[in-house]
This record gives C-alpha cells, structure tokens and sequence, in this order.
C-alpha cells in the first residue's frame, strides 16, 4: 500500500469515527425527547459568557438562522428561554434560560457531562492527551489546507 492510499483509508476512518460520534450524540439526544441540535443550543446557551445571541448559537454550530429560530421559538413556548432586548445590538436579542429552563438544561447537560466523563475516565491520561492534541492539530492542518 502506497503512501496515498494509507492517507485516503486513514481519512476514510476519521470521517467514520466522525460520523458515529455525532450518531452517538443523534441517538442520547433522542433518548432524552430532543434534536441533538436542541442538545447542542442548551450546550451554547449554558456556556456563553457574558450571554449568549442566536448569532452566537448559529456561528458556533454552523446552524442556519432559521433552524436556530425555531428551536428557539419552541424552546420559549416551553418557558425555558426568554429573549431580551440587546442594548449592544437591537437586531440580536439575548437569549436566557428562565429558572426552569436552567433546571431543564442542567439536567440535560449535567447528565451528558456525567457521560462524557465516564467515556474520558475509560482512556488513560495520555490516550486523552493525545486525542485532544490530535484534534488540535488536524484543527489547525484543515484551517491551512482549506483555505487555500
């Protein structure tokens, strides 16, 4: 086998890790009643500081502004947000979590955050090391060879 073709299987099987890792995510989202990209808003939501804007959730999740505006819309039917007026920026209005939609993410994330670290706790120190180093690195090898 040819340098090349080593190259193309190894690519072929990042992009099978890459798509059973999202299907690992798809499937436990589901299991909980939600999208994982509801998941995943909940995630950013929880984690913007100082606040979070559906620019915000769209940039971070390569979302489109309407996928993002629904999950919103059903996320404050539900009471879990509320969107406030932004004194920044008066087209981007600030997303919060009320009291119950703070407990309705942290639940959820606090449960995925359990599951993450159970999967983390089965690799050695290094072997996590060494996954985060090499998404880095293949992170800042894409950002070069695609933008070309």
């Amino acid at each position: 086998m040819d340098s090349k073709e080593k190259i193309n299987q190894q690519i072929d099987s990042y992009y099978n890790s890459w798509f059973e890792i999202n299907n690992i995510y798809h499937i436990w989202a589901k299991r909980r009643g939600m999208q994982e990209t509801t998941l995943f808003v909940l995630y950013v939501i929880n984690n913007a500081v100082p606040y979070c804007t559906q620019s915000q959730i769209c940039s971070k999740l390569f979302l489109p502004k309407q996928t993002v505006s629904q999950i919103l819309s059903g996320l404050e039917k539900d009471g879990y947000i509320l969107k406030e007026a932004n004194t920044n920026d008066r087209r981007n209005k600030i997303i919060r979590f009320t009291a119950k939609g703070t407990l309705f993410a942290n639940s959820i994330l606090d449960k995925l955050k359990i599951a993450e670290i159970e999967a983390f706790n089965q690799m050695s120190e290094e072997q996590r090391r060494n996954v985060i180093e090499s998404f880095e690195l293949l992170s800042n090898s894409l950002i070069k060879s695609l933008s070309k």
